[in-house]
């Protein structure tokens, strides 16, 4: 993985100008230990399978907390009529484990999301060329029926909820959600990836300058709920 210390907004700005192009895709965390892999393929849910069936215990585990959020998101919104992708896209922008890991083309949503909830650390905006990958454009695949050559997908979703129109949101979808995603090969190499870090000293600054660019909880989760949050936060003093 190419490492690369970022001093501030603008260096950020100019680094993504000079170095990527809209072939490439964004992931901002908050803290430098996460690894990219999905939420399902993180230690709390590897936990409780079996050793030596890890990734077939996971997929079984998965498959029935979607069974589960169809079945009961009904009186919410029902999904029962649209397409497996469409699903998943739902239950992962709501917090389901899945073995998606969300991305964005847009490098200040990545920024945004490296430098939410941040604790006083250094924080980090990971960056893929998504050429890397097949795309899945064919929607009557089944999520867990990936190629053979495919390791990882690239998956662009339809345009069904609104956070995915404001973060920009694409996912990179994976056949074993425990390999770190610069860890997995793809087409027999392994994952090109770059790691920008933000010192935590910057942080701040990073914040001001994407809430003047308009990129804040207000914009990043549409509704009265971001809107509530953001306002209530600038009102103590905050971003």
């Amino acid at each position: 993985m190419n490492e690369i210390k970022i001093g501030s907004f603008i260096e950020y700005l100019s680094y993504v100008e000079k170095n990527y192009n809209r072939d490439f895709i964004f992931r901002g965390l908050n803290n430098l230990d996460y690894s990219l892999v999905p939420k399902i393929g993180r230690e709390a849910y590897v936990a409780k399978c079996n050793p030596d069936f890890v990734v077939d215990e996971l997929q079984d585990l998965e498959e029935q907390i979607m069974h589960d959020f169809i079945k009961m998101s009904i009186p919410h919104m029902d999904l029962r009529n649209i397409s497996a992708w469409d699903q998943w896209t739902i239950g992962q922008h709501h917090g389901l484990p899945t073995r998606f890991l969300d991305w964005t083309e847009n490098p200040l949503i990545a920024a945004y999301f490296a430098t939410e909830n941040y604790n006083n650390n250094d924080v980090a905006i990971y960056v893929v060329n998504k050429t890397q990958f097949n795309s899945n454009t064919d929607e009557d695949l089944d999520v867990f029926s990936l190629s053979d050559k495919d390791e990882v997908v690239l998956y662009s979703p339809s345009y069904i909820h609104p956070r995915i129109i404001a973060q920009k949101g694409v996912f990179t979808v994976h056949k074993n959600p425990t390999i770190p995603l610069d860890q997995t090969k793809i087409n027999g190499v392994l994952c090109v990836v770059d790691k920008l870090i933000i010192p935590h000293t910057v942080v701040t600054d990073f914040v001001n300058d994407l809430d003047w660019f308009g990129i804040n909880r207000s914009f990043i989760y549409p509704g009265l709920d971001g809107l509530a949050y953001h306002l209530d936060n600038k009102a103590k003093g905050g971003i």
